[in-house]
């Protein structure tokens, strides 16, 4: 199972009720590789979002990218020794940029929440160790994608 922890550092009113139910859809369409992955134990992704100025820090420090992004996720599973702790695991951190947001939904003519949902999902897969760096990992990334956005 999946738990979800939140924290919303900006002034816009979203809640993580929001948010939980793409974790759930993850864990539902997934569930035979996640159980794998977490070694049928409990996992804790986390979501924080914030602010252009904090996350540009953030893509600064970790990616060498001195600009703000749409989200940052940290997936631990493939850099931790998880297997011989005990306990909960800890999947991955996702980060928002809620200023980037709010710009790409109006770039892209949708609204926030869909937008939110895009960027927490794509965060979401990147935790569960998926990428997009050649064609056939993109595919594989969108696929998952659409299963879970519906």
């Amino acid at each position: 199972m999946l738990k979800f922890g939140f924290d919303n550092e900006t002034k816009i009113k979203i809640g993580a009720a929001f948010f939980k139910k793409y974790v759930e859809k993850l864990y539902k369409v997934m569930k035979k590789d996640i159980d794998k992955k977490l070694l049928k134990r409990d996992g804790t992704i986390d979501l924080v979002l914030v602010g252009d100025k904090k996350i540009q820090a953030m893509n600064k420090e970790y990616r060498k990218k001195d600009k703000p992004t749409d989200v940052i996720s940290f997936a631990y599973l493939e850099v931790t020794e998880y297997e011989h702790e005990e306990g909960d695991i800890i999947v991955g951190d996702i980060f928002i940029s809620m200023d980037t947001a709010k710009r790409q939904a109006k770039e892209k003519g949708h609204d926030l929440k869909k937008e939110l949902a895009i960027l927490f999902v794509h965060g979401l897969l990147h935790c569960m160790g998926l990428d997009h760096n050649t064609d056939k990992e993109e595919a594989e990334m969108e696929g998952w994608a659409k299963k879970i956005l519906g």
